[in-house]
């Protein structure tokens, strides 16, 4: 099976790309690296890396000759705060990114299109776990320009033909991780107090997120190739505040600072939490690492990389 992934250099992706070649299928990289690193792809020959931007339509329609049998949508801007000062780049890249992405699944005989959507389609909901059928409400560019892409990609498979499996992510955090993100915050946690300085939590430190690690989300998001017209949450089913996230990161980094607090960030969701028992039942998925165990390994990681 031949498998485009987008964004296969970034943070997930370069786990998804690993993934696959582990399993035998033969990959393709669509990355502009402009947040993706070449450095985070496996050291192997056996698959093909294209320098192109999911937004570049005319070097997109080179690639009209190659055959894929899946694609792997994960290239998107995903900084929410980003979003809210720049809602105009937000929706070029992850709007017409995938309207562009589903034009080449179109000419390249595609029958499996896999999409990485977020939680924050929910926007703030009274009540957790939540469920993939409850309303959706986003509250940020971010959100909005997700959910519009789910919408198109039902819409336009759909009529393709194409099976398509939406993957809304919870909190996913890790080695290879940038600040960008909600889960970056283990990763800005974690760097900050091991070179010593203080952290800031927005807010009081009471909001929750699902916080699940990225090998689970990778898997996952392979297994989601078999999957058939339909929407998954990608999580722990775990709440969990950043307050204790923070104390847990503190107590394994052995620092004695205490964070600082400010006011909270526009277009932050107090409380998240997904329920994953459809995807348990759709994907035979379920996660592996527990939170602590997935935080110490991303601490092990910086700890490495801070004394190289």
């Amino acid at each position: 099976m031949r498998v485009l992934v987008t964004g296969g250099a970034g943070f997930i992706g370069s786990y998804v790309t690993k993934g696959l070649l582990d399993l035998g299928y033969e990959v393709v990289v669509l990355d502009n690296f402009s947040s993706g690193a070449k450095k985070n792809l496996p050291t192997s020959n056996l698959f093909k890396v294209i320098d192109a931007d999911i937004c570049d339509r005319k070097k997109l329609q080179d690639l009209y000759s190659e055959r894929f049998d899946g694609i792997i949508h994960l290239a998107a801007q995903v900084s929410v705060p980003e979003s809210v000062k720049n809602p105009m780049i937000d929706s070029q890249i992850n709007i017409t990114g995938t309207l562009n992405m589903l034009d080449l699944a179109k000419n390249t005989g595609v029958q499996s299109f896999v999409f990485a959507s977020t939680a924050a389609v929910y926007g703030n909901q009274v009540s957790v776990p939540i469920l993939e059928n409850c309303q959706l409400s986003p509250e940020t560019p971010y959100g909005i320009s997700k959910l519009a892409s789910e919408y198109y990609i039902q819409s336009i498979c759909k009529q393709l033909n194409i099976n398509y499996c939406i993957l809304r992510y919870a909190n996913v955090y890790g080695p290879k991780q940038s600040d960008k993100g909600e889960g970056g915050v283990i990763k800005i946690f974690s760097e900050q107090l091991l070179n010593n300085r203080k952290s800031t939590i927005y807010g009081n430190g009471l909001q929750t997120r699902d916080f699940i690690f990225v090998e689970d989300v990778a898997n996952a998001t392979i297994k989601a190739l078999n999957g058939k017209n339909i929407i998954l949450n990608v999580s722990t089913n775990k709440e969990v505040t950043i307050n204790d996230i923070y104390d847990f990161i503190k107590k394994e980094c052995q620092s004695s600072l205490d964070p600082i607090y400010t006011n909270e960030r526009e277009g932050d969701i107090f409380r998240s939490c997904l329920s994953n028992d459809l995807i348990k039942k759709e994907l035979s998925w379920a996660p592996s690492f527990e939170m602590e165990q997935g935080v110490k390994r991303t601490i092990q990681e910086l700890t490495v990389q801070k004394n190289e």
